[in-house]
Order: C-alpha cells, then structure tokens, then sequence
C-alpha cells in the first residue's frame, strides 16, 4: 500500500493523462463520446488514488506515536559517517547494531587466522572470518571501564594509530580526554630508553640547565592497529604498562592486555571504538576535577575552622591578659 502510495505521488497528473488515456481509449476510438468517457475514466483513477491517500476517518494525527506515523513516508539513516569522529557515543549507548554498521564484524581470509581467536569468531562466509559482535560489545565495555578509571586516578593516556587512515580519529580520541597520541612511525626505545630518545626534545629546568629532564611515561596505551606496532607492546610489556588493542582474526590477542575483537581495517568501525573509548576517557577526567573541586572546598571549609579557632584563641588570651593587668592595677591602688 505504502509502495503504491509513493510511486503515485511521484507521477504528475499530466503523465498520468498521457499514459492512462490513450490505452482506455483505444478501444473506444470510433465512439463519438469518446472524450466524456476518457475523462470519466480519469476522474474514477484520481478518485480511487486519492482514496488511497486520504487517511481514514477518525485519524487524529496527535494521537499517533510519532514512530508509527512516520512509518512509510520517512526514510531515516541509521549510521551517520561523521557522527563518530566529532560526538561520539558512550559505551553505554553502544548497540550490537551500531558495530555491525560500521563494519566491525569483517575479519580477515581464513588463509590468514590466528587460532587463538576462534571464541571470537561466529563462523565463515566467502572465505571470510565473521567476528562475534556480541564478544566485541562486552570487551569494548570493559576496556571502557578501565580507561575510566585511569582517568580518573589522573593517569596519562596514550592513543596510537598509525595508519594514515586512522590519524584524524587518533587526535580528535586524544584530544577529547586531554591525552597525547602518535600518528606516525613509533620511535623505538621512545617508552624502554625515554631519556635518551626524548632527551633533546624535553625542555630543561630554568633554574638547572645541566640537570636530566623530566620525563612521564603513559600509564595506559591505546593501540588502534596493534598488528604493526609489535615494537610498541614489547616496550609496554617491558615497563609493565597496560595496553588496549583492537585485534583481528590474523592477530594474537594475547599480546594485549585488554583485546577488543573487531575489524582493524575500517575506518568507520576504528572511529567508533576511538571515540567510544576517548568519551569513558573523559567522564573519568570529568569526575576526577569534580572529587577535586569538593576536596578543595572541604578543606576551605576546615581552614576556615581552624582559622575561626586561632582567632577565638587569641581573643580569649588578650581577655585574660586584660583581666590580669586589671587585676595587678586595684592590687597596688589598695596598696
């Protein structure tokens, strides 16, 4: 019905004229009335067309949910490709549906896995690897929980991406937690020998300039393609820093600490994980600056205290150093 309805609105009057008419009046060429009966017949097709149209009595277009009265008139798109990268979702919000439109449920060919990923593979489909969508909402939730919770312990986050396509998502996911990120080849010996590599570009103290710089190593490393940055999760393994990695049915998930089985190699789906990960990143830091705040404000409030107590104090010592000076003063006038 709703199909027909369309296709109707789209035709104008006059296609309908030309297209209806000659075929009715075919067969009827050698009548005079042939004309009253071609516009009888049109008036019988615009009327049985707008009957369809027209809703039925009692409708009351308030009444009606609005989901229901947009059903068959309104096409709505369920994936926006920008909405990821500039205001993305918390992992509260994530859906099951939302990963599998991004494209996050791909893997690789199958000449290419890695059997330690099987729990979370679904199954196969043209020589392809289908990952289990349902692992990959649990574990993206948990790595959630943990970028949480660094941030709220006011710990450094680290995003790398490295790929060229993955380097707008790397920034805009550090940018929005206030952490740092790597876009390019990872330096090697950049967390294992920091001084020596971050030595000349760390600047030195103004009141020590032969003295070592000071150099912050990251308490948690997020690896957006974990299969080309082996050198970065041997670094981390070696200083014991946590990391959280996507990794694909052609990676071993073991060498990270908090795997997300998805699909490494869209964009969309590596956009999506980033800003869902970069957002848990900033309502830890959001909590983190309001426990602060209210520390801050309890102990203005026991300074206060302390300071009201001191004054207290000092007003009754000057009261008893007053009571003694009287004292001494009607001790030697009765003298």
């Amino acid at each position: 019905m709703f199909a027909r309805t369309i296709t109707t609105r789209s035709i104008s009057i006059a296609q309908i004229r030309n297209k209806i008419i000659p075929v009715s009046a075919r067969h009827f060429s050698s009548n005079n009335n042939n004309n009253e009966f071609r516009e009888e017949i049109f008036q019988k097709y615009l009327n049985a067309m707008d009957h369809s149209i027209r809703p039925p009595e009692g409708y009351n277009k308030d009444n009606v949910p609005p989901h229901i009265d947009k059903i068959g008139t309104h096409k709505q798109t369920f994936y926006t490709p920008d909405k990821p990268l500039h205001s993305p979702e918390s992992s509260y919000d994530i859906t099951i549906s939302k990963l599998l439109s991004a494209g996050l449920h791909l893997g690789h060919s199958t000449s290419l896995w890695n059997p330690v990923t099987f729990p979370f593979i679904f199954g196969t489909r043209a020589g392809i690897s289908i990952i289990n969508l349902e692992y990959t909402i649990v574990y993206l939730r948990r790595a959630c929980k943990v970028v949480r919770e660094v941030a709220l312990r006011g710990g450094l986050i680290l995003f790398v991406g490295t790929r060229p396509g993955f380097a707008q998502a790397t920034v805009e996911a550090a940018r929005r937690c206030d952490g740092y990120q790597v876009t390019k080849r990872w330096l090697p010996g950049t967390i294992s020998n920091s001084r020596q590599i971050l030595g000349k570009l760390t600047p030195t103290h103004p009141d020590d300039g032969g003295g070592l710089p000071e150099v912050f190593k990251p308490d948690l490393v997020i690896v957006l393609n974990p299969l080309e940055n082996a050198i970065v999760l041997a670094e981390t393994k070696q200083a014991n820093i946590p990391t959280i990695g996507i990794t694909d049915t052609d990676f071993d998930p073991r060498k990270v600490t908090y795997p997300i089985p998805a699909n490494d190699d869209s964009v969309r789906g590596i956009t999506l994980i980033a800003g869902v990960l970069s957002v848990a990143a900033r309502d830890g830091l959001n909590h983190r600056k309001k426990l602060l705040k209210e520390q801050e404000e309890r102990e203005a409030g026991k300074l206060g205290v302390v300071k009201m107590m001191v004054q207290a104090m000092e007003e009754s010592k000057r009261e008893e150093e007053e009571m003694i000076d009287n004292f001494e003063e009607t001790e030697e006038t009765k003298e």
